[in-house]
């Protein structure tokens, strides 16, 4: 009878188990769909508070975009923001009076022009007055600080607005008062809003057949200055005459204008748009070619570009330049951390306004950046950092409060779910359901931490038995993101199963709260991806002694707030300089140089992974942040072909390597294609006659060096080992080829 009984209560469990994993399932797709649209959105970021705050701008399915303010230090979201959006989902922007203004287009075709204070305080400045019929980026400018907007209303009035020192001002183009006939048509004069540009200008169709010239600025009196098209007139000759009338009535000095020269090299010139003549370049403090201006207000622009003429060669440089007083600041600290394509790019916007002394950028591809131009004060925050912050808010985590806020939403499956899991617990108890608790509880302690080799220091009994087994407290030593930690985990071992000091282990690490668990053979946890971290500012170098022709330094990046320390060997006729920018490589905690200098080969060559066998190793007597340097022997499998290859690494001490050892090995297939190649030919010795270093791949300087062979002279291009380096004289061992007069190296210093 009780058999029966019991059997019958099972039944129960049945649509509460199929339920819960039905409610399950779509609570981890519903966190999974929002860390993949989160991972996916970025469409602008936007420093405030002279750097404190940062606002995002993401896609948001209920009204098409949406602001969120984060405190920069924190790293913490301080509010969300509606930004109403139609499908497009485009914004134009604006610094004024220490706020952000961002204007938007609505489904109803009406803008909204939201202006954000650094707390999230918001104002809405058109309050429903503006219908726009068309696209917000082609009606809608931001030109020196103000926002221009040509619109048509739905009853195709045409207006003129414009939002400046945070307030907005609406002309009525139909208005008899300013045009002597009903304008039918508004477009902007062609390059009229161009950075070189006097002032904007806007062509106005009348209905009487004639054309008036319009400003795109309103004066002191808050009005548009118009000028009428005559039947006689030449157009470009009106056009222009009508340009300087305005520049004269609203003191634009047209005699002095910034221009970039459209000749090779592209340098900044003045130039006077009143006699149509080109005056001498700009005397800039350094000489800056191939140049973007980027006019900030009524009184300064940035001006950009290279440092050389031809600027795959240089780097990029910016200054400020005050167009009243004659004086230059310079702001390459943050316009240097922009490659020079992106200058190109008319998403790029820098941002400063009159009197303030705070300069910002935004690249919504890839960065948002603040400068103090007084004191050189700057931070910079990439979009991928910035998405990190995202993921790591609760409502993207697997938590109890995310949980909650999904069962909050009651929709049929909770409900459901909520009746039936009633009934079995009833019956059973909480102690039917703890197992399972635990096993969630256990899976995302997995999910939030990250999978990292360690080294058991120390271990110490508590005192405390669980089943007859002791509960041992230990202390474990690991490499996290460039630096050496320790961390204490309890657990209960087994007799059977002896754990001692020294013995590898892997742990789980979480970073946020600073706390792991050891990994077993059960535990199912994803390998890391390698996360890039691209735009990595060198700020110090420490020298920890020469390792034979080498130098052994400690490098401090800093990239999107973050510090990281790599050890590295510096080699010889090579040079490591503060403020150079590098890419690194983050893989399990571990972090290494992935490129260094701006002509690394990354992108012009795959890597591929290989196997390679240790066949010796050579300890330095060199330790950096608990690593010792070594040099390790390697033998490659690729085909048929067998290569030796020979690479310093600084191995975490208490990791244990020996000879036999089987690695993984990531090459430069270029590299090594060509080694495959001239190995199958001729070898011998010869001089090295000259040596130019061209960036870092991997820790491993990229090198073209000529080599004198019987009078011949071949060209090496490849990675050397920093460790033993090359300068001219060494006599080198070398594969070469008697017809291209390509080499590699075989072997280093011949004696």
């Amino acid at each position: 009878m009780k058999r029966r009984i019991s059997l019958f209560n099972l039944v129960f469990f049945i649509p509460t188990i199929i339920l819960s994993f039905v409610m399950w399932n779509e609570y981890t797709s519903g966190l999974d769909s929002n860390i993949e649209k989160t991972a996916s959105s970025g469409r602008g970021l936007f420093f405030l508070d002279r750097g404190s705050k940062v606002m995002g701008i993401a896609e948001d399915d209920n009204v098409g975009l949406k602001g969120e303010l984060y405190d920069a230090k924190t790293e913490k979201l301080i509010k969300e923001i509606p930004l109403s959006s139609d499908i497009h989902k485009q914004f134009v922007s604006a610094y004024q009076n220490g706020r952000l203004i961002l204007v938007t287009k609505n489904d109803e075709n009406r803008l909204v022009m939201n202006m954000i204070d650094p707390e999230g305080g918001v104002k809405e400045l058109a309050q429903g007055k503006l219908d726009l019929l068309g696209f917000l980026d082609s009606n809608a400018y931001a030109w020196r600080g103000k926002l221009v907007i040509i619109g048509e209303s739905v009853g195709k009035i045409p207006y003129l607005a414009q939002v400046d020192q945070g307030k907005l001002q609406i002309i009525n183009l139909n208005d008899k008062n300013l045009l002597p006939s009903r304008p039918i048509n508004v477009s902007p004069v062609q390059g009229s809003f161009d950075s070189d540009a006097v002032l904007p200008m806007l062509e106005v169709d009348l209905h009487d057949d004639r054309r008036a010239f319009v400003s795109g600025v309103l004066n002191q009196q808050g009005l548009p200055l118009t000028y009428i098209i005559k039947e006689e007139d030449n157009y470009f000759e009106v056009r222009d005459r009508a340009a300087r009338q305005f520049a004269s009535q609203l003191h634009r000095n047209e005699t002095r204008l910034l221009k970039v020269d459209g000749n090779y090299p592209g340098q900044v010139k003045v130039y006077d748009a009143a006699a149509d003549k080109w005056g001498g370049v700009l005397p800039t403090p350094s000489p800056v070619y191939q140049t973007k201006l980027y006019p900030l207000n009524d009184e300064e622009t940035l001006i950009a570009g290279s440092n050389t003429k031809d600027e795959a060669e240089g780097h990029v440089l910016g200054y400020l330049y005050n167009e009243k007083t004659k004086q230059f600041a310079d702001v390459s600290a943050i316009v240097s951390l922009i490659p020079y394509d992106d200058l190109k790019n008319a998403k790029l916007l820098f941002y400063k306004e009159a009197g303030d002394d705070i300069l910002y950028y935004s690249n919504p591809t890839a960065s948002a950046a603040w400068m103090n131009v007084d004191d050189g004060a700057f931070g910079l925050l990439n979009s991928g950092t910035f998405r990190q912050w995202q993921l790591g808010r609760e409502e993207n985590q697997k938590s109890i409060q995310s949980f909650m806020n999904y069962l909050k939403q009651g929709d049929a499956v909770v409900i459901n779910w909520a009746i039936w899991v009633f009934i079995p617990l009833f019956m059973y108890g909480t102690l039917a359901i703890l197992p399972p608790i635990l096993r969630a509880k256990h899976k995302r302690k997995l999910e939030q931490g990250v999978p990292l080799p360690g080294t058991i220091t120390h271990m110490s009994e508590t005192g405390t038995y669980v089943n007859n087994q002791p509960l041992v407290h230990f202390k474990v030593r690991f490499q996290d993101e460039g630096q050496t930690k320790e961390v204490g985990i309890k657990k209960v071992i087994s007799h059977l199963h002896p754990v001692h000091v020294g013995d590898q282990v892997m742990i789980s690490y979480n970073r946020s709260k600073r706390k792991a668990m050891f990994l077993t053979s059960t535990d199912t946890v994803v390998d890391a991806e390698p996360v890039i971290i691209e735009n990595a500012v060198l700020k110090r170098i420490d020298f920890h002694g020469k390792v034979r022709r080498g130098s052994a330094m400690l490098l401090h990046f800093e990239a999107g707030a973050k510090s990281y320390a790599i050890p590295v060997v510096q080699a010889a006729g090579f040079e490591y300089r503060t403020g150079e920018t590098a890419s690194l490589i983050q893989i399990e905690g571990h972090i290494r140089l992935l490129d260094y200098g701006s002509k690394s080969d990354r992108n012009k060559s795959e890597r591929i992974p290989l196997q390679g066998e240790i066949i010796r190793i050579q300890p330095c007597e060199v330790t950096i942040n608990d690593r010792q340097l070594m040099l390790f022997e390697v033998v490659v499998s690729h085909g048929q072909e067998r290569l030796r290859k020979v690479n310093s690494m600084f191995v975490p001490r208490g990791l244990e390597v020996q000879v036999g050892s089987v690695i993984p090995v990531s090459v430069n297939k270029t590299e090594l294609d060509k080694e495959v190649r001239l190995l199958q030919g001729n070898q011998g010795s010869g001089k090295a006659t000259s040596v130019e270093f061209f960036g870092i791949a991997g820790e491993r300087p990229l090198v073209r060096i000529a080599v004198k062979r019987n009078g011949e002279e071949y060209i090496i291009e490849q990675s050397i080992e920093p460790v033993y380096g090359v300068e001219v004289g060494d006599e080198l061992w070398i594969a070469y080829d008697e017809h291209t007069h390509e080499a590699v190296i075989i072997q280093y210093v011949v004696t």
